[in-house]
């Protein structure tokens, strides 16, 4: 079993830009990064991203990104 431990912050983000698929969820936030602004929502982005490089597509499609409110936990469903 593989357990990545993603940030409140990253789980919020990969909500924001999930797809069905593993590959265009990464495309879509690497893709977002010229974009972003902020540098802590960069360096977000960019660890979001390898983290979900780590994954094979059957561990991405077993996970749900629940947006994590600061008073719910951690996202994870």
């Amino acid at each position: 079993m593989f357990l990545l431990n993603f940030t409140a912050e990253e789980i919020n983000l990969i909500a924001i830009y999930k797809t069905h698929s593993l590959e265009k969820t990464i495309a879509r936030i690497e893709d977002a990064l010229p974009e972003l602004l902020d540098e802590d929502i960069i360096t977000i982005a960019e660890s979001a991203s390898r983290k979900l490089s780590a994954l094979t597509e059957p561990e991405f499609a077993a996970l749900s990104f629940i947006p994590a409110d600061e008073n719910e936990g951690d996202g994870y469903e």
